[in-house]
């Protein structure tokens, strides 16, 4: 059996290094420039990676701001005010909030019926990165030959 997963890591390992990156659009190739396929292939719209926060996460994002925004006020004034008060209210409310919010959870199931027992993966802009290092790693630990 541990045959079968060295093929298969050593299958992958080979995927990678052949899959290298794509000349750009102005590269030459032997001398002549690229022709355009007669089939393009769609690609997706290149813009700003899609950010999806959790509540937690938007109350700690607000109580971060809300301190920054309190406490930025205040130096500029000398001395404290209603209103860094009330900004600085609202910051500790979001930061109850953030402790608070993993017993407020539902236990409604977020899986998909039509695949069991699958989570799905919740993708952020770092993940591609992340994977790309777990996939380097594996790398270099394969090669070197530890367990």
């Amino acid at each position: 059996m541990p045959n079968k997963y060295e093929r298969e890591i050593e299958e992958i390992l080979r995927n990678l290094e052949q899959t290298g990156p794509k000349p750009g659009l102005g590269q030459k190739l032997s001398g002549r420039f690229r022709r355009k396929s007669a089939y393009r292939t769609p690609t997706g719209k290149t813009g700003f990676p899609s950010i999806h926060f959790s509540l937690s996460e938007w109350f700690l994002l607000i109580a971060v701001v809300a301190a920054l925004i309190a406490g930025g006020y205040e130096y500029e004034l000398g001395e404290p005010t209603l209103v860094t008060g009330v900004i600085a209210l609202v910051g500790a409310l979001c930061l109850v909030l953030v402790v608070l919010s993993p017993f407020f959870r539902s236990n409604r199931s977020t899986q998909s019926t039509s695949y069991g027992n699958v989570a799905p993966l919740r993708r952020n802009p770092l993940s591609s990165i992340k994977t790309r290092w777990n996939l380097f790693l594996l790398k270099l630990r394969y090669r070197r030959g530890k367990p």
